[in-house]
């Protein structure tokens, strides 16, 4: 039996056609993200602050964001090596998360909270949750900071004469030796005063990041009541002499 022709389509009667669905429009355009990356850092804040004047939803996500309690930061110990880990060993501390682990698996009375050390900012007191660090000069979370996020050189990086490095460079033509420091080119003709390193060396002290956030400060002395009111009477006599009596 011959099959049976193929008939062409009919069209709509109506000439109904399906409109095809235009592509949602982006909340923010091309031409503001790109004025927002090349825009001054300073005009950009300055437009932040005051559309958070005016913009309680944006204020409030802002200060969700980029705000904490002064409870959650984590603690930086100033001045003292407490803080450096470039000397412990990898394979202890994996050995000790392993003791850790079953450790863990044995119940054990609870521990009280230690007192977290006091910093400038009260526990209840909001402040940034990003800063910058005074060593690295990077940005960090001051509620994520750990040891060994912090690599750094606590000396100056100086120019090292005792090597040949420098025997052909002429300060007429190639510029002052001191204005060179940060060059990636010469970092083998500078070493750091404090560890001996070649200039482009890795940080000799492994800290947690330090800024004037995070550090801890020292309780003021508590004076006792007694004492602190003998002093006031003493400083009350020099001040006043008393006076002779007349014969």
């Amino acid at each position: 039996m011959p099959r049976a022709k193929r008939q062409p389509l009919k069209a709509v009667k109506n000439e109904a056609q399906v409109k095809a669905e235009s592509p949602t429009k982006p909340a923010v355009s091309a031409a503001l993200k790109k004025a927002i990356d090349t825009m001054d850092h300073m005009r950009l804040r300055l437009l932040v602050k005051n559309y958070c004047e005016t913009m309680e939803p944006l204020r409030e996500d802002l200060e969700k964001s980029l705000l904490v309690p002064g409870g959650d930061v984590v603690r930086y110990h100033a001045d003292t090596e407490s803080e450096d880990d470039k000397n412990d060993d990898k394979e202890s501390s994996s050995e000790d998360e392993i003791k850790d682990e079953d450790a863990s698996d044995i119940e054990e009375a609870p521990k009280e909270r230690k007192e977290k050390k006091p910093i400038a900012a009260a526990d209840d007191e909001m402040v940034p949750r990003y800063t910058i660090c005074l060593r690295c000069k990077a940005e960090f979370d001051v509620t994520a900071n750990d040891k060994r996020d912090c690599t750094w050189h606590s000396g100056e990086k100086e120019a090292d004469f005792e090597d040949d490095f420098w025997a052909d460079h002429d300060e007429d033509c190639h510029g002052d030796i001191d204005d060179l420091v940060d060059d990636p080119d010469v970092q083998d003709g500078f070493k750091w005063s404090c560890c001996g390193e070649l200039g482009d060396a890795e940080g000799c002290k492994w800290t947690k990041h330090k800024s004037d956030i995070n550090v801890i400060v020292r309780k003021p002395a508590h004076i006792p009541a007694s004492k602190s009111r003998s002093k006031r009477k003493a400083e009350v006599d020099v001040k006043e002499p008393k006076k002779k009596r007349r014969t």
